[in-house]
């Protein structure tokens, strides 16, 4: 996301969002803590009156074509082995009876470099008109993604061949991204939106103050039941009419880290 000055903050990466394009009956199994609001039933609060809604949808797998480091494991000493499912990334792309654009991707990466977001968002501005406020790159913060850094580090060094193997993908994602937001966008057709909440447990803090902040850092990556946490989940839902699927945007603070080192 973009503060008022241009500079990227990291808001999108603490709280993932999650959009998945499926049929209507699985979308009909969330389970919400509210009764769904509609745009007919919201009002001003949801936008504008009903049918006055468009939306569009896109679906691209992302996953490398050849080996790569798995970024969010500093002591990892070799790339990736195989993968358990592909990685994708997903757009939805929204448009109000004002005429006002808004694209939201998901993505299953760590994260988002900034070089990244301004050339993508640069080409789309460029094509389509869209300004940068307009989208916003969601990435999950997967550590089961492939790493995006280009250049070596005061923690790392980077050798020449993976330094070429992620200029290589970070150019081709670029692409694949360009052509998702396209496709989304060039996808419009007349939409219901509809909003809900909520409720998922799983998530935990793990900022544990340090008893002995002599060594080591005054805050401990451990787990930490008895502070702050956010467990709602805000639910999206577009649905189209004449057509069988719906789109559901949902979005959980997590810190999603599931494998070992070397695992």
């Amino acid at each position: 996301m973009r503060s008022a000055r241009g500079t990227v903050t990291r808001v999108a990466a603490c709280r993932l969002l999650v959009l998945v394009v499926c049929p209507c009956a699985f979308a009909d199994t969330l389970v919400s803590a509210d009764p769904p609001v509609t745009a007919d039933r919201a009002g001003d609060e949801a936008g504008d009156e009903a049918g006055e809604w468009s939306a569009g949808v896109s679906v691209a797998a992302i996953t490398p074509q050849q080996p790569m480091m798995l970024e969010g494991f500093g002591s990892r000493t070799r790339p990736a082995e195989g993968e358990a499912t592909e990685w994708y990334a997903k757009a939805l792309a929204l448009r109000d009876a004002r005429g006002t654009r808004l694209v939201i991707v998901t993505s299953d990466l760590i994260g988002i470099p900034r070089p990244l977001r301004e050339r993508v968002e640069a080409r789309i501005g460029k094509r389509l008109g869209l300004p940068p406020e307009s989208l916003l790159l969601n990435a999950s913060h997967t550590h089961c993604g492939p790493e995006l850094k280009m250049t070596s580090t005061a923690l790392e060094e980077l050798s020449t061949q993976r330094q070429r193997r992620t200029i290589e993908y970070c150019k081709w994602l670029e692409d694949t991204l360009v052509k998702l937001i396209e496709k989304a966008l060039a996808g419009f057709a007349p939409a219901q939106l509809s909003y809900s909440h909520a409720r998922a447990g799983f998530a935990m803090n793990r900022r544990l103050k340090n008893p002995d902040p002599r060594r080591g850092e005054p805050y401990l990556n451990h787990l930490n039941p008895k502070r702050p946490v956010d467990h709602d989940v805000p639910v999206l839902q577009v649905s189209w009419k004449n057509q069988a699927r719906r789109a559901v945007l949902f979005g959980y603070a997590c810190h999603n880290t599931t494998l070992f080192v070397n695992e």
